[in-house]
């Protein structure tokens, strides 16, 4: 890898004025409800940032009914066209490694990714790889050939090539929010487990949070970054903003003494069409990390989920086809038990953008959400984005115009 995009994607070098921290001021009391990838972190930067911050949770950072909860979420650039997260997310990779470091926590599993493809798909490869290159990520396109070499546990006969890239990675997710809730603690943030209700408006701003043992809360803002709770939150402003649909996913055990699945051994994986089968593209994974097994995600669930009522119990057929695919994808775990399965949900927004912006009616509250199943990763630069906008101290034009609420509806 080049000196340059090294020093990038391990933090050593600058990330830019606007992001940075600046010196600690006089701030407001700033409420987050919400201890996920976007409250956690947004409340840990105010926190650096000098403001005084409470985060509530209504069942505690990375609990299981969160989004955010769960052992792996992926730490990737490749975003194809849609290069605003590429550019979000290779801010969030010198962050990760920063604290990462300096909080002797592992955040960050090396694991590596690789994406692959059909064969009418490979020109795509060049095109993907280009458009890294130009942020300095440097990545390899892969023939069938040379997969095949690196990575025999892999079925490809349905595959043209890939694309791997070895700075991206697999993050610790539900250890890293309660890394982030607890780092918080030490710097004189105060978390509280409580569910919190909007109070009521007045003059334009909400007067106060209502909790559900009977306080009231008070701040000069507040920010909302709850996730699939968001539509349950605002109802009628985001009901029809915000889906919530559910996904099924299954770690496999893998044969005793193989560590063909297990990391180092095989990277992330996952697809990108086109292909005349839709459901090509509809799988990605992760290898088998602290022995928990080769963890499985199919994609095609669309059945929403409510996050404080729905039982977490995986649907047979997904299970079904996912032993299925598993069977076919990696032979060796033709007849390997399912070991652990766990039902988590996507908030998706309209357009996949993320929602970072003010309340229309309610100029002293912020909605921050809209993770649409790949906002983990960005976690701490959307954090750090949103608390430097949160206290006037500069956001981003482009991310600006992205992260409002549309018109569109589902």
């Amino acid at each position: 890898m080049k000196r340059r995009s090294f020093l990038k994607l391990t933090g050593a070098a600058a990330i830019g004025p606007g992001w940075m921290p600046q010196a600690a001021t006089a701030s407001p009391d700033v409420i987050v409800v919400g201890a996920g990838a976007f409250g956690g972190w947004t409340a840990f930067y105010l926190r650096e940032m000098g403001a005084r911050v409470t985060l509530l949770d209504a069942y505690g950072p990375g609990n299981s009914r969160a989004s955010s909860g769960g052992e792996t979420r992926l730490l990737r650039a490749d975003y194809g066209e849609r290069e605003l997260y590429t550019k979000l997310a290779l801010r969030a990779f010198p962050l990760w490694h920063r604290w990462q470091r300096e909080w002797g926590v592992q955040l960050l599993v090396p694991t590596g990714r690789l994406l692959m493809t059909t064969p009418e798909g490979v020109p795509m490869l060049r095109e993907r790889q280009a458009r890294l290159a130009k942020y300095d990520f440097i990545t390899e396109v892969l023939s069938r050939d040379e997969l095949e070499r690196r990575w025999p546990q892999i079925n490809l006969e349905d595959i043209g090539g890939g694309i791997y890239d070895t700075a991206s990675g697999t993050l610790k997710s539900r250890e890293a929010c309660r890394a982030v809730a607890e780092q918080f603690q030490k710097r004189g943030g105060e978390i509280r487990i409580a569910h919190a209700h909007p109070g009521a408006a007045s003059g334009g701003e909400m007067a106060g949070l209502k909790l559900s043992n009977g306080d009231t809360l008070r701040a000069a803002l507040y920010v909302f970054a709850c996730g699939p709770w968001l539509r349950k939150v605002f109802p009628g402003l985001l009901g029809r903003r915000l889906r919530t649909p559910r996904r099924d996913v299954f770690f496999f055990g893998t044969p005793a003494g193989d560590d063909r699945f297990s990391f180092p051994r095989l990277p992330d994986w996952g697809f990108a069409g086109p292909s005349e089968n839709a459901d090509f593209s509809r799988w990605y994974g992760f290898p088998s990390i602290d022995e928990r097994g080769l963890k499985v995600c199919p994609t095609l669930e669309g059945n929403e989920i409510d996050p404080d009522t729905d039982e977490r119990i995986v649907n047979p057929y997904q299970s079904k086809r996912t032993r299925d695919y598993v069977s076919w994808r990696f032979p060796a775990l033709r007849n390997q038990p399912i070991v652990e399965s766990r039902v988590c949900q996507v908030e998706d927004s309209i357009d996949g953008n993320f929602i970072a912006t003010p309340h229309p009616e309610m100029k002293n509250v912020w909605i921050a959400g809209g993770g649409s199943g790949h906002g983990f990763k960005h976690g701490p630069a959307f954090g750090q984005y949103l608390a430097n906008r949160l206290l006037g101290r500069g956001g981003d034009p482009e991310f600006d115009r992205a992260f409002t609420l549309k018109e569109e509806t589902f």
